[in-house]
């Protein structure tokens, strides 16, 4: 019986050890992570320190740089609520980009024009700037 209690405790210790070492270490949780146009990479390449670069190109080529992760996750989570455009055409004028990275790895680059985005390595989607979006980036 002291035999299988040790065997338990020790799996539990290698589990709750492991958790912890992903919550340090990934930005997200593999459980509750999702493959879509904004994040297309596998869960463990998205390492901590994640960085968020966002160049305003209409305001003479302003950069800012952030990297609350809660930030970063609201950002990423309201792109991904963008709905795509069917009939959008791109324009020349590119308003901004946002690249995000980490550890000097690209992870998604993104132009913004004037009424919706595109992904720079995804193929042919366009999406809609939403309000909520709209909102975010007039902050920065």
């Amino acid at each position: 019986m002291a035999k299988k209690i040790i065997i338990i405790m020790g799996i539990l210790f290698t589990i709750i050890l492991s958790l912890v070492y992903i919550d340090q270490r990934y930005f997200f949780n593999p459980v509750k992570f999702s493959q879509d146009a904004v994040t297309p990479h596998d869960w463990n390449e998205y390492e901590r320190p994640m960085t968020l670069t966002y160049y305003n190109l209409e305001d003479g080529r302003q950069t800012v740089t952030i990297d609350t992760e809660q930030e970063i996750k609201n950002l990423l989570r309201t792109l991904k609520q963008s709905p795509p455009e069917e009939d959008a055409e791109l324009s020349e004028d590119v308003e901004g980009a946002l690249k995000l990275s980490s550890n000097q790895h690209t992870l998604l680059e993104i132009y913004f024009y004037a009424d919706h985005w595109k992904i720079l390595k995804e193929k042919g989607a366009i999406y809609e700037i939403t309000q909520p979006l709209e909102k975010l980036f007039n902050k920065y």
